[in-house]
């Protein structure tokens, strides 16, 4: 039986509301429209009562309140402007003031600063204070991308309430006490967190500020754009400010669906590389083996001629799309398929690739990110939410804030472990029995009624018993329609590349085509062993991500190669011809998340001249093989509606249930790995931002302790590790968090080139580890 909502009645300065009981003073003032000035209050956390200034006079109560921690109560009366609340918010600023210094000339905070405004309405005009003010050595570094003025900060707490109860990192925290009361780090280390970058914007004084931002702009002199991070499947929103055609500093946008009104340390900082001065700014093409500047329609003219001249031979191809708007994907494949006449074309490079006939169901979300706070329950099941999904991370917090049971399943154990209620990690190979034992958990929760959910990650999807691992929970969805099936997979804009059609076995809208083209692997075992005429690689580096062998012996067997990026990448650099283009700050067009929503991709004022956006390049080039390329409107409604998510009947499938586990290590150097993405890799755009690539952290395979006491291995230790013919060397990290008889590989590290022992990165690959000596 559903709880009637009990309403209570107050009076705020003359004026009658009734709100649901549990509501504090604060809120209920502010839906009438009435300001009460606050600092430590931040309405995603808990009411808190550090900072003082929202006094209120209530009557038949002997002193000033806190309003926002005090729960309205029937025929309460509230003055918010009387003559002693007044008084008394004057005084807590005067307080608050008696050591902040008169940094507002200099103060990046300066003309969005709560302080400045509350102290201009409601503070003294004058004060009484004249002794001298705390000071510090200024500002104090807490790690690559934030400082600290630690005189400003008027211990609100916000920051570090922050870090305990929206990400749970710990990251920072108030060191001593009383009038020695500081900010800081754990035992002053550099900090540790993905999600530092909004405690500068909840920061009310500018005692935090941005490494990256400090003293470029005023508020007034930037231009605001709204429009979303592509460097993850989140999608989040955000508003980028520029000034004088320079991106200066990003932050979040709020959108209760998605990112609500967070962002993660890469989305907020990861825009330097979009005016590093090594971009490139001029086509260029391999006159004598050096790479010349050319004009524009030479480069558009010399792609034409091969591309007229070879497509006929079969021979011609494309790899990319990832950092891509699904409109310019769209008009990616459309322009391979009806202008190179080919079906060789894939986004999938230094990613898992599996087959449709193996996949069983796409990427997607049956659930938006924004239901995440209401769970009730939820599995992860092989999924690293922090390295992976970063605001998914945020929005499960919520959950488990609230009392949710969460449970984990999976090869390693995520940096967020200890607020599952339960987990286990177990090798590669057993995704399927632990997850049959795990069935009467999910059965018994899910029979409790609540919102439950499933999330399955890159560690149980790529590997052989992916099919079969979907079609047991699409049954078990079957028994319990309420509870949803996630599967959390993909880089950046690889989803939306998928639907748009750069896919060799998919059209736009996920419709399958007749004859399928090669995938990345197999394309480049074709150029290989029987030579190749064209290739046009966009926004990708198969010369770093690949296997390097495979790549080398490709490159020698390619006749022509068209790379078109934003950087001299290593690809860049064997190319034959070079195209420069726009990064996704200064595109038009739309992302699709890992939820399946459509987010709008604006240009701010930052646009490089001379540039074209990568679907304009593709329009050029169409032009110059005499048709015309456009993006159809039925494509993107058919996207807004969720076209392509084909569900799958587990009645219509042929697969063994019982799935043999993995054979054990043949010998004892054999470990079976699991392909781990990272948040904070050695990708081309990452290192091209100065800051953020300080947050990069040397690159390690990782192993259980017992798994190295058996090989006489330690911490730092170099290992050759052997799968596939290929050998690379690497350095070892003993962490209890892996699973006994597996090997934890990195991806996106040009130090260890994870696809030469896996091309297709399934996981569950026999990896010979042996220690150098």
């Amino acid at each position: 039986m559903k709880r009637e909502l009990k309403m209570i009645q107050l009076t705020i300065d003359g004026q009658q509301i009734s709100v649901p009981a549990g509501t504090t003073v604060y809120t209920a003032a502010k839906q009438l429209g009435i300001d009460v000035p606050i600092f430590c209050y931040h309405d995603r956390m808990p009411p808190f009562g550090a900072c003082r200034v929202c006094l209120v006079e209530v009557n038949k109560m002997g002193k000033l309140q806190t309003s926002c921690t005090l729960q309205v109560t029937e025929g309460m009366e509230v003055k918010t402007e009387s003559a002693l609340a007044t008084e008394g918010r004057k005084e807590i600023l005067e307080f608050l003031l008696i050591n902040h210094p008169l940094d507002c000339p200099i103060c990046d905070r300066a003309g969005e600063c709560p302080l400045q405004d509350q102290t201009l309405r409601y503070g003294p005009g004058q004060s009484e204070f004249y002794e001298d003010k705390r000071r510090f050595k200024k500002p104090l570094p807490l790690g690559p991308v934030l400082m600290l003025d630690r005189e400003r900060c008027i211990l609100c707490a916000r920051c570090t309430r922050y870090s305990d109860i929206i990400v749970g990192d710990h990251a920072l925290e108030i060191k001593d006490r009383g009038f020695k009361a500081e900010v800081g780090t754990p035992e002053n280390q550099p900090i540790e967190s993905k999600f530092i970058c909004n405690t500068i914007d909840i920061c009310p004084v500018g005692a935090l500020t941005s490494q990256v931002y400090r003293f470029r702009a005023r508020p007034w002199d930037n231009v605001t754009a709204d429009t979303t991070c592509t460097l993850c499947p989140v999608g989040c929103n955000m508003s980028v400010d520029s000034r004088d055609h320079e991106i200066l500093r990003t932050r979040p946008r709020e959108n209760r669906s998605i990112n609500d009104t967070w962002l993660c340390d890469k989305g907020a900082f990861g825009y330097e590389f979009a005016t590093h001065p090594d971009r490139l700014k001029t086509p260029l093409l391999r006159k004598e083996g050096v790479l010349t500047p050319i004009t524009w329609e030479e480069a558009f003219s010399v792609i034409a001629k091969e591309i007229l001249a070879k497509r006929e031979s079969g021979k011609v191809g494309a790899l990319g799309g990832n950092a891509l708007t699904i409109e310019e994907n769209f008009l990616f494949q459309k322009l391979v398929r009806e202008g190179f006449l080919s079906n060789h074309i894939d986004h999938r490079v230094g990613a898992p690739i599996i087959s449709l006939k193996d996949e069983g169901l796409p990427p997607g979300m049956d659930i938006l990110l924004g239901d995440c706070p209401n769970l009730s329950f939820a599995i992860i099941l092989g999924l690293d939410p922090t390295e992976e999904f970063p605001l998914f991370w945020l929005r499960l917090k919520e959950a488990i804030f609230q009392g949710a049971q969460t449970y984990f399943l999976g090869h390693h154990l995520p940096e967020i472990a200890p607020y599952f209620t339960n987990y286990l990690v177990h090798p590669p190979g057993e995704e399927l029995s632990q997850l049959n034992e795990m069935l009467p958990l999910i059965d018994a929760l899910a029979k409790k009624g609540g919102k439950g959910a499933i999330f399955i990650g890159s560690q149980y999807l790529n590997t052989k018993n992916r099919k079969a691992l979907i079609v047991n929970l699409l049954k078990l969805k079957a028994e319990h329609p309420a509870l949803s099936i996630n599967l959390m997979e993909g880089r950046g804009g690889s989803l939306g590349a998928r639907f748009s059609g750069v896919h060799p076995e998919l059209k736009p809208c996920g419709e399958q085509l007749p004859k399928a083209g090669l995938n990345t692997i197999e394309l480049l075992e074709k150029m290989s062993n029987d030579g190749w005429d064209y290739l046009h690689v966009v926004s990708s580096n198969p010369a770093a991500k690949l296997p390097q062998e495979l790549w080398k012996k490709a490159r020698q067997n390619l006749n022509f190669l068209v790379v078109q990026d934003l950087f001299l990448t290593e690809t860049a650099k064997q190319a034959d011809l070079v195209l420069p283009a726009l990064c996704y700050l200064e595109k038009d067009g739309h992302f699709l998340n890992i939820a399946g929503q459509l987010q709008k991709i604006c240009p701010g004022e930052a646009i490089s001249e001379g540039l074209y956006s990568d679907g304009e390049i593709f329009e050029k080039i169409a032009e110059k093989l005499n048709f015309f390329l456009t993006v159809d409107p039925q494509f993107i409604y058919k996207i807004q509606q969720g076209q392509g998510r084909a569900t799958l009947d587990p009645k219509n499938l042929s697969f063994d249930p019982e799935i043999p586990l993995q054979e054990k290590s043949e010998t004892e150097e054999t470990l079976l790995a699991t392909f781990a993405p990272t948040l904070f890799d050695r990708g081309v755009r990452m290192l091209h931002n100065s800051h953020l690539a300080k947050l990069v952290k040397e690159p390690r395979v990782c192993i259980h302790p017992e798994e190295g006491k058996k090989r006489a291995l330690n911490d730092g230790d170099t290992v050759k590790l052997s799968c596939n013919k290929a050998v690379i060397d690497a350095i070892v990290k003993l962490d209890t968090g892996v699973a006994a008889e597996t090997i934890l590989v990195p991806l996106g590290f040009d130090q260890i080139n994870a696809c030469a022992l896996s091309p297709y990165l399934i996981n569950g690959e026999k990896i010979t580890v042996v220690k150098q000596t």
